[in-house]
């Protein structure tokens, strides 16, 4: 099989203004397909993510997962000079990224207008919680709000209760949409000569991810049904607890799926005469009927004869897993998906972005680790960057 992709990103420059979850996880995916990311924090307190924990030796485990990879800068954007070496950092940058409350980049003159105007090849891309306009651009915003305002948490969860998606997922699609505009705005630059401006924000990636819930609602009304760890549509369809305590997964998505599930998975082939279960729809219906037998019957048996009943009639199946057995799983091993990083407490564990090699040597910063680097390769001398040091600009 070909090798995949090869760090295409060498040779562009990233500076990043940016801090949590949402950003930090756009840039670290550049980082990973071989940008060169500089990441901008304050001197002393750094990104805020980096005090959510000390679980991996004294480091946040949020700070682990998403900036290994980039150079760090501290940078005190509250003093005059400091903005004026972000200003000259960004002039020689083909991105700039931030995901501060809209507004301040302006206040600090680091917005796309102060930056375009001498360097309009400038990719310049903004992550925020609404976007940059509308009655709730200047509303804060964190996942939990999000997932509330934008429908996920009243289609998560149980009949009697809803719930919130377990990971930040508002801040992930966010920030996966925000590589994949940068790569495309980099791309159209080539063609046109010039940078533009990108406007993500966590509400609109969100809305993109309801997925059919709104096609439902504008064909008959309806909202979607709560229904735990089942599909809204599809039934039987979830993990299902077998004798030995253990959940089995499986998915039955068509007719003939059924018919395989009644004959050699559950042996029940008077489910097929069943007029309740004849059809999709009529399952749906059903519902609480067909679960309640279906529960019965996966209970009575250990779920390695689930597995292989499932196996053997062609069905989508698999396991429930706790963290401890994914990163154990056999499929992480064959796929490298556990690689290392460097540092400043030493070799750490890390899961990559799949579509970064695997090979690739990768560094957790600490704290303005580059910082002297970083301003040498902008042009300025050692004296300067130590006056910048006694004065405070950087650390």
């Amino acid at each position: 099989m070909r090798e995949g992709l090869r760090e295409p990103l060498t040779g562009i420059r990233v500076l990043a203004f940016e801090q949590a979850l949402a950003m930090p996880y756009c840039s670290w995916v550049l980082a990973e397909m071989g940008a060169d990311v500089v990441k901008l924090e304050r001197p002393g307190r750094g990104d805020v993510i980096r005090g959510w924990d000390a679980a991996v030796r004294g480091l946040s485990t949020g700070f682990v997962w998403v900036n290994a990879g980039k150079r760090d800068l501290a940078l005190d954007l509250g003093k005059p000079e400091g903005r004026g070496v972000a200003r000259r950092l960004a002039a020689k940058a083909d991105v700039f990224l931030e995901n501060f409350a809209p507004g301040v980049a302006q206040r600090l003159g680091l917005s796309y207008p102060d930056l375009q105007r001498d360097h309009e090849r400038l990719v310049y891309c903004s992550i925020s919680g609404y976007g940059q306009t509308g009655p709730y651009a200047n509303r804060k915003a964190y996942d939990l709000l999000i997932q509330g305002e934008a429908g996920l948490i009243l289609t998560t969860g149980q009949p009697e209760a809803p719930a919130k998606v377990g990971l930040p997922i508002t801040d992930l699609v966010a920030g996966t949409n925000a590589a994949l505009a940068v790569v495309l705005a980099l791309r159209q630059r080539e063609r046109s000569g010039r940078g533009c401006y990108l406007d993500v924000s966590l509400f609109d990636s969100t809305l993109a991810w309801l997925g059919y819930y709104p096609q439902h609602y504008w064909a008959d009304g309806s909202e979607p049904p709560r229904t735990g760890m089942r599909h809204q549509y599809l039934v039987p369809y979830g993990p299902y607890l077998a004798s030995d305590e253990r959940y089995v997964s499986l998915v039955v998505a068509s007719e003939e799926d059924w018919r395989r599930f009644c004959t050699t998975v559950v042996r029940r082939s008077e489910w097929l005469t069943d007029q309740r279960f004849a059809g999709s729809t009529s399952r749906t219906s059903h519902r609480a009927e067909l679960e309640a037998l279906v529960e019965a019957a996966i209970s009575a048996e250990p779920a390695a004869t689930w597995l292989e009943r499932l196996e053997t009639a062609g069905l989508a199946y698999g396991e429930v897993r706790s963290i401890v057995e994914v990163v154990a799983h056999p499929q992480v091993s064959a796929r490298r998906m556990v690689v290392s990083t460097d540092s400043p407490v030493g070799e750490l564990p890390l899961i990559r972005f799949p579509l970064a090699a695997a090979d690739s040597k990768r560094r957790l910063p600490a704290l303005g680790e580059h910082t002297d680097e970083v301003l040498e390769e902008a042009g300025y001398s050692p004296q300067e960057v130590a006056r910048l040091r006694r004065e405070g600009v950087v650390s």
